[in-house]
């Protein structure tokens, strides 16, 4: 078997073991579809060695490509679908179009089925590091859909893709930054941040 073989058995492998989206470099599920075409049309004699081993190559190979690319989307589906956030960097280009095209579906979806937001959790004070600084653990409800609000991370989080298409992050715990409010909504209700009031 090939190295390209070696290289695509692992890439499954790793994609199949593992919760989250694998990092593959970019042009990996196109370099392997060409790999696949240049089996499908190498001769197969039944007759000979090199034959048999390419007709089971050539099956194995198109069994775990088309495997590796559902995963993969499957992935992406589910934790778009959770409001979960995803690393932006493991995604190849054409997964951070679908991706992106997906969210805006979605989000079309939810608005035109005038679907209602789950009420987020009670307002809690903490005491403030500073005096311009109050954290809470809600979104200000009245904030228009597409404003960036301010958020102190308190676990780690990979680089996200924002519902306004840019990339966010990564960030570590006790980190400060601006994002957009309906992914600081989903990461509030998860525990991984908190709402952070600039007071003028």
């Amino acid at each position: 078997m090939s190295d390209r073989y070696e290289r695509l058995r692992r890439a499954w492998g790793r994609e199949n073991e593992k919760l989250g989206l694998q990092n593959i470099p970019d042009e990996f599920l196109h370099e392997m579809r060409r790999y696949s075409e240049e089996l499908n049309k190498t001769p197969t004699d039944p007759g000979t060695l090199t034959g048999s081993i390419t007709k089971k190559e050539r099956g194995f190979v198109s069994q775990m490509l088309r495997e590796l690319t559902e995963t993969r989307l499957r992935k992406i589906v589910t934790k778009e679908l959770r409001g979960e956030p995803i690393d932006a960097q493991a995604m190849t280009p054409e997964e951070q179009r679908l991706h992106a095209n997906l969210r805006q579906l979605l989000l079309g979806y939810r608005q035109g089925a005038d679907i209602p937001e789950p009420e987020a959790p009670p307002t809690v004070q903490l005491p403030r590091p500073a005096p311009a600084l109050r954290p809470s653990t809600a979104v200000p409800r009245e904030a228009p859909e597409g404003d960036l609000v301010v958020v102190r991370f308190l676990k780690p989080l990979p680089a996200i893709m924002g519902v306004d298409m840019k990339a966010y992050g990564p960030f570590d715990p006790e980190d400060v930054a601006s994002i957009p409010r309906q992914n600081a909504v989903n990461l509030i209700r998860r525990g991984i941040a908190k709402l952070v009031d600039i007071e003028p």
